[in-house]
Parts: structure tokens; sequence; C-alpha cells
């Protein structure tokens, strides 16, 4: 089991996504974020669906971009962006 995320660190990846207009936009959610690990959550919106109605790659690419950043940015000293 890795160790509990450091709660500075924790408010840092938070204080970051809030900041992410993107997210917004796509109405994205933080559901959860611990040592070497994040989950991102955003609805299927019309907007952001392919030709047979489902999640377009591109949403799916976009949440775990920013996923995989805060996972990583997770386990790095505090000082460290990605």
């Amino acid at each position: 089991m890795p160790p509990p995320l450091d709660k500075a660190i924790e408010r840092k990846i938070r204080a970051s996504f809030a900041r992410q207009s993107m997210m917004n936009s796509i109405g994205a959610q933080l559901e959860l974020v611990s040592t070497g690990h994040a989950t991102i959550s955003a609805p299927v919106l019309d907007g952001f669906r392919q030709q047979h109605g489902f999640a377009h790659g591109g949403l799916i690419f976009t949440l775990g971009d920013s996923a995989a950043g805060y996972a990583a940015l997770s386990v790095l000293p505090p000082s460290a962006e990605v």
C-alpha cells in the first residue's frame, strides 16, 4: 500500500485542477487523488460524442492526460511541476 498523500500536495493538485478551464468546460471533476493515483470523471455531453453516440476518444484522452499528470505530481517533491 502506498504511503498517505501529504495534505499540502493534495491541496496543490486540487488548486491546480480548479484553474484548468478545459476541465471546467467539459464538466470534469477530480474524484480522487492519492499517492500515485488520480481519478477524473466527466459527463459525456452531446458535444463530446463521436458519430455512433459514444464518448469521443479526445474526451477520454483529455481526462487521461490530466489524471496521469496529477498522479505523477503526487509523488514528486512539493516544488515540482509536470
